[in-house]
């Protein structure tokens, strides 16, 4: 990975961890809704995590970092626990996709490091 990779590999991975943060303290409000509150909620916490998983494919494409698709891979089975409403299990699949866009971020970062370059 040269220096131009390892820069838009690590803003790919920050920019997708933040947003995995965004959906996990979501995901902890959703839970305690009620009603049509709460179906409204899913619908718009679907809409997000599939805004996550494209922008995740695009980094995907740009880098060539597998673990960006990984992620994706893992987000896509988050609908479906949603309509079950596994809130825990929707947890624990953002952390997982975290733990993937984590990968590319210490990747970009390393060599970063190494060409003096931070």
């Amino acid at each position: 990975m040269n220096p131009k990779e390892a820069i838009q590999s690590y803003l790919f991975a920050e920019r997708a961890k933040t947003n995995l943060i965004t959906l996990s303290q979501m995901i902890t409000v959703l839970s305690d809704l009620k009603g049509a509150e709460k179906s409204g909620a899913k619908r718009m916490f679907k809409l997000l995590v599939n805004a996550v998983a494209q922008d995740l494919t695009f980094a995907e494409k740009t880098t060539g970092s597998k673990e960006f698709l990984d992620a994706v891979k893992i987000l896509d089975g988050i609908e479906s626990m949603l309509d079950n409403d596994e809130f825990d299990d929707v947890s624990r699949a953002i952390g997982n996709a975290m733990t993937q866009a984590t990968t590319p971020a210490q990747q970009g970062w390393q060599v970063l490091s190494e060409n003096e370059l931070v």
